[in-house]
Protein backbone atom coordinates (compact mmCIF):
# COMPACT_ATOMS: atom_id res chain seq x y z
CA UNK A 1 0.00 0.00 0.00
CA UNK A 2 2.81 2.44 0.98
CA UNK A 3 4.78 1.77 -1.98
CA UNK A 4 1.55 1.64 -4.28
CA UNK A 5 1.27 5.81 -2.91
CA UNK A 6 1.31 8.55 -5.37
CA UNK A 7 3.39 11.44 -5.26
CA UNK A 8 1.04 14.15 -3.43
CA UNK A 9 0.86 17.83 -3.21
CA UNK A 10 1.72 19.41 -0.16
CA UNK A 11 -1.91 20.34 -0.03
CA UNK A 12 -3.02 16.83 -0.68
CA UNK A 13 -0.74 15.73 2.30
CA UNK A 14 -1.60 18.54 4.85
CA UNK A 15 -5.17 17.32 4.48
CA UNK A 16 -4.53 13.58 5.70
CA UNK A 17 -2.50 15.26 8.57
CA UNK A 18 -6.01 17.10 9.71
CA UNK A 19 -8.11 14.04 9.45
CA UNK A 20 -5.80 12.19 11.79
CA UNK A 21 -6.14 14.85 14.27
CA UNK A 22 -9.57 14.60 13.83
CA UNK A 23 -9.38 11.16 14.52
CA UNK A 24 -7.32 11.48 17.57
CA UNK A 25 -10.01 14.05 18.49
CA UNK A 26 -13.08 11.73 18.12
CA UNK A 27 -11.28 8.78 19.55
CA UNK A 28 -10.82 10.86 22.73
CA UNK A 29 -14.38 12.12 22.58
CA UNK A 30 -15.61 8.56 22.29
CA UNK A 31 -13.78 7.90 25.36
CA UNK A 32 -15.34 10.35 27.34
CA UNK A 33 -19.21 9.17 26.21
CA UNK A 34 -19.39 6.68 28.93
CA UNK A 35 -19.56 9.60 31.34
CA UNK A 36 -22.97 10.59 30.55
CA UNK A 37 -24.46 6.87 30.43
CA UNK A 38 -26.01 4.55 32.42
CA UNK A 39 -24.57 1.54 34.03
CA UNK A 40 -26.74 -0.61 31.49
CA UNK A 41 -25.50 1.76 28.97
CA UNK A 42 -22.14 1.59 29.25
CA UNK A 43 -21.73 -2.57 29.71
CA UNK A 44 -23.69 -2.28 26.12
CA UNK A 45 -21.37 0.72 24.87
CA UNK A 46 -18.28 -1.96 24.77
CA UNK A 47 -20.27 -5.56 24.79
CA UNK A 48 -20.05 -7.85 21.69
CA UNK A 49 -22.33 -6.89 18.78
CA UNK A 50 -22.16 -3.20 20.29
CA UNK A 51 -21.25 0.38 18.57
CA UNK A 52 -17.62 0.70 18.86
CA UNK A 53 -17.32 -3.37 17.77
CA UNK A 54 -19.58 -2.72 14.81
CA UNK A 55 -18.27 0.16 13.61
CA UNK A 56 -14.33 -1.25 13.79
CA UNK A 57 -15.03 -4.46 11.93
CA UNK A 58 -17.23 -1.66 9.45
CA UNK A 59 -14.11 0.33 9.45
CA UNK A 60 -11.70 -2.58 8.05
CA UNK A 61 -14.48 -3.36 5.42
CA UNK A 62 -14.31 -0.25 3.97
CA UNK A 63 -10.19 -0.07 4.23
CA UNK A 64 -10.01 -3.29 2.46
CA UNK A 65 -13.32 -2.30 -0.14
CA UNK A 66 -11.03 0.56 -1.30
CA UNK A 67 -8.52 -1.03 -1.71
CA UNK A 68 -9.99 -3.53 -3.84
CA UNK A 69 -11.11 -1.16 -5.89
CA UNK A 70 -8.05 0.91 -6.48
CA UNK A 71 -5.81 -1.80 -7.10
CA UNK A 72 -5.46 -3.28 -10.94
CA UNK A 73 -6.91 -6.16 -11.15
CA UNK A 74 -3.68 -7.57 -13.13
CA UNK A 75 -1.81 -6.70 -9.41
CA UNK A 76 -4.82 -7.91 -7.39
CA UNK A 77 -3.51 -11.54 -6.61
CA UNK A 78 0.00 -10.45 -5.75
CA UNK A 79 -1.52 -7.84 -3.60
CA UNK A 80 -3.88 -9.75 -1.77
CA UNK A 81 -2.53 -9.23 1.04
CA UNK A 82 -3.70 -6.21 1.59
CA UNK A 83 -6.95 -7.63 1.37
CA UNK A 84 -6.38 -10.75 3.34
CA UNK A 85 -4.97 -8.87 6.21
CA UNK A 86 -7.94 -6.03 6.78
CA UNK A 87 -10.35 -9.47 6.45
CA UNK A 88 -8.51 -11.27 8.93
CA UNK A 89 -8.88 -8.31 11.65
CA UNK A 90 -12.20 -8.01 10.81
CA UNK A 91 -13.58 -10.89 11.55
CA UNK A 92 -11.42 -11.32 14.53
CA UNK A 93 -13.34 -7.98 15.96
CA UNK A 94 -16.74 -10.10 15.59
CA UNK A 95 -14.52 -13.19 17.47
CA UNK A 96 -14.81 -15.49 14.62
CA UNK A 97 -11.42 -16.92 15.07
CA UNK A 98 -13.34 -18.82 18.08
CA UNK A 99 -16.31 -19.36 16.58
CA UNK A 100 -16.01 -22.26 14.50
CA UNK A 101 -13.27 -24.71 16.69
CA UNK A 102 -13.36 -25.83 20.32
CA UNK A 103 -11.28 -23.10 21.31
CA UNK A 104 -9.11 -19.49 19.96
CA UNK A 105 -6.99 -20.53 16.90
CA UNK A 106 -4.20 -18.84 18.43
CA UNK A 107 -4.07 -20.79 21.65
CA UNK A 108 -2.08 -23.68 21.70
CA UNK A 109 -4.32 -25.58 23.02
CA UNK A 110 -6.43 -26.22 19.68
CA UNK A 111 -3.69 -27.88 18.55
CA UNK A 112 -2.35 -29.84 21.30
CA UNK A 113 -5.31 -31.56 23.01
CA UNK A 114 -6.29 -34.58 22.24
CA UNK A 115 -10.12 -33.86 22.62
CA UNK A 116 -10.16 -31.07 19.63
CA UNK A 117 -10.85 -32.60 16.07
CA UNK A 118 -8.00 -33.36 14.03
CA UNK A 119 -10.33 -31.00 11.24
CA UNK A 120 -10.31 -28.49 13.71
CA UNK A 121 -6.88 -28.75 13.86
CA UNK A 122 -6.17 -28.42 10.28
CA UNK A 123 -8.33 -25.31 9.60
CA UNK A 124 -6.49 -23.45 12.10
CA UNK A 125 -3.18 -24.35 11.20
CA UNK A 126 -4.55 -23.72 7.42
CA UNK A 127 -6.04 -19.59 8.65
CA UNK A 128 -2.55 -19.03 10.57
CA UNK A 129 -0.36 -20.25 7.50
CA UNK A 130 -2.46 -18.32 5.08
CA UNK A 131 -1.85 -15.14 7.69
CA UNK A 132 1.80 -15.88 7.84
CA UNK A 133 2.45 -15.78 4.43
CA UNK A 134 0.43 -12.63 4.02
CA UNK A 135 2.48 -10.88 6.72
CA UNK A 136 5.54 -11.93 4.77
CA UNK A 137 4.58 -10.26 1.62
CA UNK A 138 3.39 -7.40 3.66
CA UNK A 139 6.60 -6.89 4.91
CA UNK A 140 8.27 -7.71 2.39
CA UNK A 141 7.18 -5.28 -0.15
CA UNK A 142 5.98 -2.54 2.42
CA UNK A 143 8.49 -2.22 4.94
CA UNK A 144 11.29 -0.14 3.50
CA UNK A 145 8.93 1.82 1.81
CA UNK A 146 7.28 2.90 5.22
CA UNK A 147 9.90 3.41 6.77
CA UNK A 148 11.33 5.78 4.27
CA UNK A 149 7.75 7.43 3.98
CA UNK A 150 7.87 7.61 7.55
CA UNK A 151 11.34 9.37 7.66
CA UNK A 152 9.81 11.85 4.68
CA UNK A 153 6.89 12.21 7.28
CA UNK A 154 3.99 11.26 4.43
CA UNK A 155 0.77 10.79 5.78
CA UNK A 156 0.29 6.97 3.99
CA UNK A 157 3.09 6.08 6.86
CA UNK A 158 2.47 8.35 9.57
CA UNK A 159 -0.87 6.95 9.46
CA UNK A 160 -0.18 3.50 9.26
CA UNK A 161 2.28 4.34 12.22
CA UNK A 162 -0.92 5.59 13.92
CA UNK A 163 -2.95 2.35 12.97
CA UNK A 164 0.51 -0.17 14.78
CA UNK A 165 1.12 2.29 17.40
CA UNK A 166 -3.18 2.17 18.87
CA UNK A 167 -2.80 -1.94 17.81
CA UNK A 168 0.56 -2.33 20.07
CA UNK A 169 -0.91 -0.09 23.58
CA UNK A 170 -4.81 -1.89 22.95
CA UNK A 171 -2.49 -4.92 23.32
CA UNK A 172 -0.76 -3.64 26.30
CA UNK A 173 -4.04 -2.78 27.68
CA UNK A 174 -5.40 -6.56 26.93
CA UNK A 175 -2.59 -8.14 28.43
CA UNK A 176 -1.63 -5.91 31.63
CA UNK A 177 -3.37 -7.95 33.98
CA UNK A 178 -1.37 -11.11 33.22
CA UNK A 179 2.11 -9.12 32.19
CA UNK A 180 2.65 -7.76 35.49
CA UNK A 181 1.58 -10.61 37.59
CA UNK A 182 4.73 -12.26 37.13
CA UNK A 183 6.78 -9.13 38.36
CA UNK A 184 4.81 -8.88 41.65
CA UNK A 185 2.42 -6.22 40.33
CA UNK A 186 -1.28 -7.24 40.77
CA UNK A 187 -4.19 -5.09 39.36
CA UNK A 188 -7.83 -5.95 38.08
CA UNK A 189 -9.03 -5.13 34.94
CA UNK A 190 -11.22 -1.80 35.19
CA UNK A 191 -14.04 -0.24 32.89
CA UNK A 192 -12.01 2.37 32.36
CA UNK A 193 -8.48 0.32 30.86
CA UNK A 194 -11.48 -1.62 28.54
CA UNK A 195 -13.13 1.03 27.60
CA UNK A 196 -9.94 2.38 26.43
CA UNK A 197 -8.49 -0.82 24.78
CA UNK A 198 -11.69 -1.26 22.73
CA UNK A 199 -11.45 2.72 21.49
CA UNK A 200 -8.33 2.10 20.50
CA UNK A 201 -9.09 -1.03 18.81
CA UNK A 202 -11.06 1.14 16.54
CA UNK A 203 -8.61 3.56 16.14
CA UNK A 204 -6.57 0.75 14.02
CA UNK A 205 -9.24 0.52 11.06
CA UNK A 206 -9.90 4.53 11.32
CA UNK A 207 -6.11 5.30 10.74
CA UNK A 208 -5.99 2.12 8.04
CA UNK A 209 -8.73 4.24 6.31
CA UNK A 210 -7.04 7.35 6.17
CA UNK A 211 -3.76 5.67 4.81
CA UNK A 212 -5.80 3.79 2.07
CA UNK A 213 -7.74 7.03 1.28
CA UNK A 214 -4.00 8.74 1.28
CA UNK A 215 -2.35 6.05 -0.80
CA UNK A 216 -5.14 6.53 -3.66
CA UNK A 217 -6.15 10.09 -3.29
CA UNK A 218 -7.66 10.07 -7.11
CA UNK A 219 -10.09 8.13 -8.64
CA UNK A 220 -8.20 5.28 -10.58
CA UNK A 221 -10.21 6.33 -13.70
CA UNK A 222 -7.78 9.86 -13.26
CA UNK A 223 -4.67 7.96 -12.68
Amino acid sequence: MVALAEHERRDDGRRYFIQMGIAFLFLLGLASVPLVLSDAEKQFFLSEGGPIQVFSAAGYLIAMATVAREIPSSKLFRLSYLLIIPMAMCLRELDFHAHFTTDNITKTTLYLSPDVPLLEKLFGVSVLAVLGLSFYALLKDQYRPFVAGLRRGEPVSVAVAAAIGCAVVSKVLDGAESNLEPLGIHISTTYTSTLFEEVLELGIPIFLCIAVFAAFPRNSSNR
